[in-house]
């Protein structure tokens, strides 16, 4: 019997002292699985904080070109230069295109086409000027409604609509003392994906000349199409346009209290 009990004792306690080392192990996987879980939450966590803090850095040079703005926001004005060709009834033409836009959704433009003294022309030159908005950028913007493709991005948001004035030249006369009405829509092409870069420009208007305003046309006074295509360059600098009220004030307070320093 004494033999029996000491085997049955010497057959349990070993079972009783394994199993806290299994529990002990099992919670150690536990704790660790948990540690797990709680560094990718972390890790997710601090990734959705990043993209959130690079988009609403309106003007950091260290935001990443998926934000939605590709450079757009590096500045508060984007210059806009370029030339290319013209095609309207009396033939193609050269035009050359200029324009200042603000914060990339409003302002002026200027478009001088001249057909370099061809046969048959039905303007030997003309130039235009007026106001143009591209409404969709800020909207797509503050609505998160951009895409992630910078190419397609910004071509979406460089539809632009424009109304201006306009003077021709018939073949050899000056330009008409009387200007006409010009009504355009235009889109650019980025080739390198970002707001300061290369662009190939498509741009269509409908002009009536003065006297059809008037309603005193000719033939030549009625409304007529001009398309345009045009390889051009866009630079966004920081022109301070809004805050240059206030950037005096600052820059004289400023240096009175690095005088004051000096002094002391």
């Amino acid at each position: 019997m004494t033999t029996t009990n000491t085997a049955a004792r010497g057959s349990v306690e070993p079972a009783r002292a394994l199993r806290p080392a299994r529990e002990r192990r099992a919670a150690a996987r536990a704790l660790a699985g948990a540690a797990a879980l709680a560094a990718l939450a972390g890790a997710s966590a601090a990734r959705a904080d990043g993209g959130g803090a690079a988009r609403a850095d309106g003007g950091g040079a260290a935001r990443a070109d998926g934000d939605g703005a590709y450079g757009r926001l590096d500045g508060d004005l984007d210059l806009r230069a370029g030339a290319g060709a013209s095609f309207a009834s009396g033939g193609p033409a050269l035009c050359a295109h200029g324009a200042a836009a603000y914060l990339s959704t409003a302002g002026l433009y200027a478009h001088y086409t001249d057909a370099l003294g061809a046969q048959g022309a039905t303007v030997a030159r003309s130039i235009a000027g007026g106001v143009f908005i591209q409404p969709l950028f800020l909207g797509r913007y503050a609505s998160d409604l951009e895409l992630g493709a910078p190419w397609l991005d910004l071509l979406i948001d460089s539809v632009a609509l424009g109304v201006g004035s306009f003077w021709e030249a018939p073949p050899g006369g000056g330009l008409a003392s009387e200007p006409g009405l010009e009504l355009s829509l235009s889109l650019d092409v980025p080739l390198l994906g970002r707001a300061t870069g290369p662009f190939l420009g498509v741009r269509g208007a409908l002009r009536w000349g003065g006297p059809a305003l008037a309603g005193d046309a000719s033939p030549r006074d009625e409304q007529r199409a001009l398309v345009s295509i045009a390889l051009s360059w866009h630079h966004v600098v920081s022109a301070h346009i809004v805050d240059a009220g206030d950037r005096a004030p600052a820059q004289v307070a400023a240096r009175r209290s690095e005088a004051g320093a000096g002094g002391r």
